[in-house]
C-alpha cells in the first residue's frame, strides 16, 4: 500500500527489467556472434593454408613424376648401351681367339 501510494508502476519496473533483460541477452549474443566470426575466419584461414599444402604437394608430385620418367628413360637408354657394349665385347674376344688361333698355326 506504502508503493501504492508513491505512484509506483509495477509494470513500468517489469518492462524496464525487461528491456534491461534484453539489453544483456543482446549484448551477450553480438559477443557471441563476433566470437563465432572469429572462429570462422581462423577456420577459412587454416583451409585455405591446407589448400596451399594441397597444391604445393600436388606440384611436388608432378615433379617426381617428370623425374621418374626422365630416370625412367635413362635407365632404359643404359641397359641399351650395355647391351651393345656386350655385344662389341663378345665380337672382339671372338675376334682376338680367332686371331690367336691362327697366329699359334
Amino acid at each position: 500500500m506504502a508503493l501504492a501510494r508513491e505512484d509506483i508502476n509495477f509494470e513500468n519496473i517489469k518492462r524496464e527489467a525487461d528491456v534491461e533483460t534484453l539489453v544483456k541477452n543482446m549484448v551477450q549474443t553480438n559477443n557471441m556472434i563476433a566470437h563465432l566470426k572469429d572462429e570462422q575466419f581462423e577456420m577459412f584461414s587454416e583451409i585455405k593454408r591446407q589448400e596451399e599444402t594441397i597444391s604445393m604437394l600436388e606440384d611436388d608430385v608432378q615433379l617426381l613424376e617428370k623425374e621418374k620418367r626422365w630416370n625412367m628413360f635413362w635407365h632404359n637408354h643404359l641397359d641399351d648401351n650395355i647391351d651393345k657394349t656386350q655385344i662389341v665385347l663378345a665380337i672382339v674376344f671372338s675376334i682376338n681367339i680367332l686371331f690367336t688361333y691362327f697366329m699359334s698355326r
